[in-house]
Parts: C-alpha cells; structure tokens; sequence
C-alpha cells in the first residue's frame, strides 16, 4: 500500500521558473568580472572577459554534471582569477564583492515564473508542505530565494535547499536527505517534482521518494517517474486527486 502524500519538493529552474540566460543578466556578470580583472592588474576587453566566463561556465558545468559538485559564488568567482594565474580566498572582499555582484544580476533581471506557478502552489500548500531542491548554478542560493521573494512565493516554501549551500548537487542523497530533515517527513510520504531525468528523477528515486517529472520547457524522453506531466496544472490536478 501506497504511503499518504505529504509533502512536494520542488526544482527551480525550468519547473517553476524559466531558465533561459537573461542578455542583461550576462553582461552585468562579465562587467563585474572585468571590473575585478582590471582592479587586479589585468584589464582586458569585454570579448576576452567574455571568452574567459565562457571557458569557466564549462568547467562548473562538469563540476555539476561529472561530479555533482554544489560550489558557492564565490569558489566560481576565484576559478575564474586562477585562469589568469591569480590566486585570492573566497573570503578576500574583492572576491565577496564581485559574487554579490553576480547574486545582484539575477535579482535585477529574475527569470518569469512558468505558466500556472503561483497558482499551483498556492493550492498544493494548503495540503502538502513544499520545498525547493535546487541546484544553484553560478548565483547562490540566497540569490535564489530573493527571486522567490519577489515573485511571491517564497512563503509558501518550508525550506529552500540549494546545492551551494549542501556542497552536492542532485542526484546526490545529501541535498535531497537535507530537505527531508527540515520538512520532517520520509522519503515514502515525499515527492519531487523536476524537469531532468538524470538529477531530479534519478536523485529522488534513489532516495526511496516518490517523483514527477515536469516536461514543460524540453520533452525528455521515457522516464522511471509516476507521471510526465506537460503543466503545472496537471501536477497540481494528478497530487490533489491522491487520497
């Protein structure tokens, strides 16, 4: 017998906000890279800088997929000095502030919540507890939750688990057990909603929980999930109709 449902953990991007690269948002990060690169004696133009965040943007997609690596801003911003031979701490204020920097382009420039979002979730929590699992890409976790915050759905989340912060992104067990802890549930009554087979599904599974896979922003294929859904309303639908 199927235990109850009781709570939903959610993936960020590409789930419940569009993931696609804002022009604006890029270009405010190589112009806070550039400024800290011509501080530090190396002035170079926008193309290399840019040149330069395109070769580093590879290396922490491979932290992610190869190693399912959770990084802070900060460790991105001192890989990309150490491609120029400069070696700073994460904690040097230079460093701290060229990554509130990056945090501050998501926040000027926030990606649109997918169709539906506010209103599924709004529904889903007067029955369920949510979380997000996310991981982080380049801007940190709490860069995340800003964007929550300012498209009013932050409230609606018990936690917000970020990879940043676990130090593993998904498929590992640590960032979805981390969200498990604060949501005080087991995996048997928990279920996670993301859009990439390989973290989201996988991960979850694995984990012993429950999972839906969201084909909203790319069509993934078969999948071990319990449903592909191609909406948010269907989720909401398909986990309100759960006895």
């Amino acid at each position: 017998m199927t235990a109850p449902l009781r709570a939903i953990t959610f993936d960020y991007w590409d789930t419940l906000v569009e993931g696609s690269a804002e022009r604006e948002r890029t270009q405010m990060r190589r112009g806070a890279f550039r400024e800290l690169l011509a501080e530090l004696g190396h002035d170079l133009s926008y193309e290399d800088v840019a040149a330069l965040h395109k070769d580093v943007a590879r290396d922490l997609d491979r932290w992610w997929r190869d190693d399912q690596r959770g990084y802070r801003t900060e460790e991105a911003v001192t890989h990309l000095l150490s491609k120029r031979g400069i070696m700073l701490s994460e904690d040097d204020a230079r460093v701290v502030h060229a990554a509130r920097r990056v945090d501050d382009a998501l926040v000027n420039h926030p990606p649109e919540l997918l169709p539906g979002a506010l209103d599924v979730l709004e529904r889903l929590s007067r029955r369920f507890r949510l979380a997000i699992v996310s991981d982080t890409g380049i801007a940190s976790g709490g860069a995340q939750d800003r964007v929550l915050e300012l498209r009013n759905i932050r409230r609606l989340f018990t936690a917000t688990i970020y990879s940043a912060d676990i130090g593993w992104a998904k498929p590992r067990r640590e960032i979805f057990q981390a969200a498990l802890d604060q949501l005080a549930t087991p995996p048997a009554e928990t279920l996670h909603v993301g859009d990439i087979e390989r973290t989201d599904i996988v991960g979850a599974i694995g984990m012993g929980m429950r999972a839906i896979r969201c084909d909203i922003v790319r069509v993934s294929g078969s999948s071990d999930a319990e449903l592909v859904a191609t909406s948010l309303g269907e989720i909401a639908d398909y986990l309100l109709a759960q006895p």
